[in-house]
């Protein structure tokens, strides 16, 4: 019976598939002492020119009048172009950016100034011209310019399980057409935060044969749903190997890597792949997947300790699914343990990462040992699996460039989902806070090029385009009560 109510519940929960997201080709770059798989999300149609840095789930984060890294691999080019272009307004600023610098080792090396462009984030476009002809990569929401200060915040987010029916144990009406994680998307733009980092199980990949490619593509839909940046990690439901389909593959194809780091200012964040099992040990039939515990390989666990040692950041932070505080062997049909587990603790420890963040459990836990704080946070829509669990994502806060806090309640717990609303009308904003604590929000409004008050905020940017006007408007909401914030 219980087999018959799931297939049910996925029949209503997906549409028919379509045609494929688009033709996506792989190739193999050495970075350090680890090989990465590059994908790219948008190809030219000429399959040797692709984008490999920045992309929507690695994006580039940068000051105005900054410098940051493209990644290309391309044959030799005359010429090339950088565009960016406001992602989600209807008033788009569109900036050409200039080129400082170009090298090649083995990939191309582009390095672009951000200038004075708006505090945004930005649809990048990149133009090639090859031997007279024009190719054109394009990638959204992959740059954004933010003024960086070591007094930031940003939102841990897991266990998005998009296509997993098990969400229908805590509601039914949330889980259909995804309603949760795209509800924590609304209030996670509000938010406004830096950043956001997501570890991993975003998608689920264990019902029934070659559902990888509907979630795949639902997930990125949804994801386009940001306004702010994200970085993504896996977990194991993002790479299982059942019926003929590897989940990885997949996601390189919509998310390029699967384990990288990036600054922030004066704080470095790396990003593991910690269900970095052999092909064969990936292997699931349905519900009964092999291992679906931690993994680091022993190349990884290597790249891992060299980013540590070489970074001299104030802040770090290692993002991960699985906590290596707890052995997996529970986590495995055959009773394999977290493989490196002890050995990626001793590099944590040794390079003073002050936080840690994962997932996978779907309930909170936060424990300090040796003066890093491992984070774990519950998940955003599936089963919850501890008696004080519900669905929630946490929002971190950064103070000169140290950890200033990170629970919504003591002694562990984070931010319940449904409990911010929002609606937003062309001059005044209703903002409903039901939390025990007052938010900092962000609203925007479109309205007529002349001078205006704002009543309950404050007005932090403008921009104009003919007789049009966008307000970036901050307003505090107070703990259970709702504010009008107006345009006068």
């Amino acid at each position: 019976m219980k087999k018959i109510i799931v297939i049910l519940a996925a029949i209503l929960i997906f549409p028919a598939a379509g045609n494929g997201f688009v033709s996506i080709q792989k190739e193999e770059i050495a970075n350090s002492s680890v090989s990465y798989s590059y994908q790219i999300s948008f190809l030219d149609g000429n399959e040797s020119v692709k984008l490999i840095h920045p992309m929507m789930a690695h994006p580039a984060i940068v000051d105005k009048n900054n410098n940051f890294t493209i990644l290309i691999s391309s044959p030799p080019f005359d010429r090339v172009s950088i565009i960016i272009e406001t992602a989600y307004n209807r008033m788009p600023d569109r900036y050409e950016l200039k080129v400082e610098k170009i090298w090649k080792d083995g990939i191309w090396h582009i390095i672009a100034n951000s200038g004075n462009a708006a505090y945004e984030l930005y649809n990048l476009t990149i133009d090639l011209t090859i031997n007279g002809s024009v190719h054109e990569l394009k990638q959204p929401k992959a740059v954004a310019i933010e003024k960086i200060n070591g007094n930031f915040s940003f939102i841990h987010l897991t266990d998005f399980h998009i296509g997993d029916p098990r969400g229908m144990t805590v509601s039914i009406s949330k889980t259909i057409g995804w309603k949760a994680a795209k509800k924590s998307i609304d209030e996670i733009n509000l938010l406004h935060p830096s950043f956001v980092i997501i570890t991993g199980d975003l998608v689920f990949g264990q019902l029934y044969p070659f559902e990888y490619t509907i979630e795949y593509k639902k997930l990125y839909d949804i994801l386009l749903k940001f306004r702010v940046p994200i970085f993504l990690c896996p977990g194991n439901h993002d790479g299982y190997v059942q019926s003929g389909q590897d989940g990885f593959k997949l996601w390189k194809k919509y998310f390029g890597w699967l384990n990288y780091s990036f600054d922030y200012g004066n704080a470095h964040i790396l990003i593991a792949n910690s269900y970095d099992w052999p092909y064969k040990m990936r292997r699931a039939i349905s519900y009964a997947a092999f291992n679906w515990g931690g993994y680091i390989g022993d190349e990884q666990l290597k790249w891992i300790e060299n980013d540590l040692k070489e970074s001299k950041a104030k802040l770090k932070i290692v993002a991960l699914h699985h906590n290596p505080l707890w052995d997996t062997s529970n986590d495995s049909l055959f009773g394999n343990g977290y493989h490196n587990r002890e050995k990626l603790l001793h590099i944590i420890w040794e390079n003073n990462v002050n936080a840690v963040l994962d997932g996978h459990v779907h309930y909170d836990d936060v424990e300090v040992v040796n003066n890093t704080i491992f984070i774990t946070t519950t998940t955003v829509s599936s089963s919850l699996d501890s008696s004080d669990a519900y669905w929630g994502y946490r929002l971190i806060k950064v103070r000169n460039w140290s950890i200033f806090s990170y629970n919504y309640k003591e002694p562990k717990f984070s931010i319940p989902l449904y409990h911010i609303n929002s609606t937003i009308l062309p001059y005044e904003a209703k903002i409903e806070n039901n939390l025990d604590t007052s938010i900092n929000t962000m609203v925007t409004f479109y309205v007529d090029n002349s001078s205006h008050s704002i009543e309950n905020g404050k007005i932090v940017m403008e921009r104009m385009r003919g007789n049009e006007k966008e307000l970036y408007v901050e307003a505090i909401v107070s703990p259970h009560s709702t504010l009008d914030v107006k345009v006068n």
